[in-house]
């Protein structure tokens, strides 16, 4: 437990050198939180996991950022030109721009280390992502919008800095101010691609950024002992401001690395934390009602920030012609909208998830991302949402080849994981009440993963997180292109009119705002088309939970569930 007055040592030299070096920093200015989940890296192309991204967001930065609307905003960029039907990004920098970092000086002590961002940090992060031979798993959002050169300099030790100066290079870079960026053909969604951890930006031809990080953002790493502790410092050279007041408010950030979510819980509740995150299943009664409010009697100890969070879990069905060697019994349309309407959505949140979560009756695209002006009626209109209806339910069931001809078929199955038995238990009930036997099936995530993307699974649990905040970015699990293993539709859902659709919303140039309301209204269509086919089952849109000390100001929450604490503070209490 940390000493609760005076001050507090943030941490000391574990083997990071000889001496009696330690941090002290008042109490008060320093953000405590934990992770249980392990940090492998902190270089941008690498990073995957939710703990790595938000460590990760308070050291570097991109040329773009979210507002709190999830709207494209200039960070390292001043501001952006698109030209060329939505091809080319002309991005002038932010001038003044630094990397802020630290290493032991001979005195052992560790200052803050400087040095000016560029057009060609830039231009180096970019074409390192880009480039095949970084094999960043991030690499897709840039490697299908744009080519690699393949042309210049040596053939197997590609210079980025001759790739830049190349007019028509896809990263170029005609001064010391300005980023052009070309892409193959128009993708609206561009610009919040780049506001992803991937497109972070770090100093040019640096080393070991998974340990080292370097980068322009409100803090910079001071010390980290893999697995038990991390120190985040200020960067007293952050170029943001709040109302001509100098960001970030909070002079360090302390994380610990505590496995168990129950021993995280307790020492937040005893106010060893400052911050917790989500709600694990074992403590999900006791702190919330069934209406997905905090419980009356933790209100005076803590706050919770409830937010609607850019996940839909669904149950997918895989829609090629044969199952494992037989037919495939949920290629009928029948079948899969017997199982769509069959299922009590509203009980399901209520007694499953004390009622964390929004009913999945509108579609696999969240509905926030579907709301622009008159398409917000549509989407809220109760006649367009997906209801629970056994009556039509066991309709449709009895005109499906499984109900008239079973023995052609393997029995139905459900693959799911331990952490959602209840909920396969849950539908399971509820398809039984309407005629269907279902067998659930339990796997390891890892193995339902790989059995689902080689389409040996006929029906599955899933769940599909916002890469960024974009329709797009939900509509491509069902484009005919992108059928797995060589993209998401892991249905391998196949519909030309779908495809049409899609590739205006994907690929559609935006010159006006006509076109904007135009692309909106196309998503609106590609996701009525996939609720009308049901190659899935939409069962809620989720939720995620914030609590934090009742001192802590300015820790807001959005849909993508970002950590920005550049805004925080801790009052006394």
């Amino acid at each position: 437990m940390f000493p609760t007055s005076g001050l507090i040592v943030l941490f000391t030299f574990f083997g990071f050198g000889c001496g009696e070096n330690v941090d002290k920093i008042p109490e008060a200015q320093v953000f405590r939180y934990n992770e249980d989940v392990s940090v492998n890296t902190l270089d941008p192309v690498y990073i995957k996991s939710q703990s790595e991204i938000w460590i990760g967001s308070q050291i570097y930065e991109g040329l773009v950022a979210l507002n709190n609307e999830l709207k494209p905003v200039p960070q390292i960029a001043k501001y952006w030109e698109i030209s060329d039907s939505g091809r080319v990004y002309k991005f002038v920098i932010r001038p003044g721009l630094q990397f802020t970092s630290t290493d032991t000086d001979k005195n052992g002590d560790l200052p803050q280390k400087h040095r000016d961002l560029g057009v060609r940090d830039i231009a180096y992060s970019l074409y390192r992502l880009l480039d095949p031979k970084t094999a960043s798993p991030g690499a897709w959002i840039l490697n299908d919008k744009m080519d690699f050169p393949k042309n210049i300099g040596n053939q197997t030790n590609i210079n980025y800095d001759d790739c830049r100066n190349q007019i028509t290079s896809p990263i170029y870079t005609p001064n010391d101010s300005t980023v052009i960026l070309r892409l193959n053909r128009p993708f609206p969604a561009f610009l919040s691609l780049l506001a992803t951890n991937f497109a972070w930006i770090t100093p040019y031809n640096s080393k070991d950024l998974a340990f080292k990080p370097i980068g322009s953002g409100p803090f910079y790493l001071r010390r980290w002992e893999n697995d038990v502790k991390m120190v985040l410092l200020k960067n007293e050279t952050y170029h943001m401001k709040d109302n001509g007041a100098q960001l970030p408010y909070l002079n360090a950030v302390n994380i610990s690395f505590v496995k168990s979510k129950q021993t995280a819980f307790m020492q937040f509740m005893a106010g060893n934390y400052d911050f917790f995150n989500g709600v694990d299943a074992s403590f999900i009664d006791e702190l919330l009602t069934d209406s997905a409010t905090l419980n009356p009697k933790y209100a005076s100890r803590i706050k919770a920030l409830l937010t609607d969070f850019l996940n839909t879990e669904y149950i997918g069905f895989y829609l090629g012609d044969s199952l494992n060697g037989r037919l495939n019994p949920y290629t009928d349309k029948n079948l899969r909208k017997a199982l769509q309407l069959g299922i009590d959505r509203k009980a399901l949140l209520k007694y499953l998830r004390n009622g964390l979560g929004v009913i999945g009756g509108q579609g696999f695209v969240p509905p926030a991302l579907l709301i622009n002006n008159d398409s917000t009626n549509h989407q809220q209109n109760p006649r367009n949402q997906i209801q629970f209806e056994s009556s039509l339910a066991r309709q449709y069931f009895v005109k499906s080849a499984f109900f008239n001809t079973p023995n052609k078929f393997k029995p139905l199955v459900l693959t799911t994981t331990t952490d959602y038995l209840d909920m396969a238990v849950f539908l399971q009930n509820a398809w039984k009440q309407i005629g269907i036997e279902v067998k659930i099936e339990i796997q390891t995530g890892g193995m339902l993963r790989q059995l689902r993307n080689a389409g040996k699974l006929g029906m599955f649990r899933g769940s599909w997180i916002a890469d960024y905040p974009d329709a797009e970015n939900y509509l491509a699990c069902f484009y005919g292109a992108y059928k797995s293993p060589n993209g998401p539709n892991y249905t391998h859902f196949d519909s030309p009119d779908f495809d049409r659709v899609f590739e205006k919303v994907a690929f559609g140039k935006i010159e006006s705002e006509k076109d904007i309301s135009d692309r909106y209204d196309a998503a609106i269509l590609a996701n009525d088309i996939t609720k009308e086919e049901a190659p899935i089952v939409v069962l809620y849109y989720d939720k995620s939970v914030r609590l934090m000390q009742k001192n802590i100001t300015g820790l807001s929450n959005d849909p993508i569930n970002r950590l920005d604490l550049r805004f925080v503070k801790k009052i006394k209490n």
